[in-house]
């Protein structure tokens, strides 16, 4: 069975990437909602949950996400 390869990130992924990694510490869970599972399908971002009864999610970026955001020039050197 073949595999088809992704569609490249740009648009409101690469956008929704970029806020991933301007917020460390997570991106709220209800954000980009319509973006955010295509980009965990690829395995770009991850979703955790935390706070009281595990009720509050948010997104981070994974190894591979970063990786593609520094390979497009969109991370800073800075960020984490």
């Amino acid at each position: 069975m073949p595999t088809e390869p992704p569609a490249p990130v740009r648009g409101r992924q690469l956008e929704a990437m970029q806020a991933c990694a301007a917020n460390p510490q997570g991106l709220r869970g209800n954000a980009y909602p319509s973006v955010m599972p295509v980009l965990e399908a690829q395995g770009l971002v991850t979703r955790r949950t935390s706070g009281r009864l595990g009720r509050t999610t948010y997104w981070f970026l994974t190894d591979a996400g970063r990786k593609l955001l520094a390979a497009q020039g969109s991370l800073k050197a800075d960020e984490p």
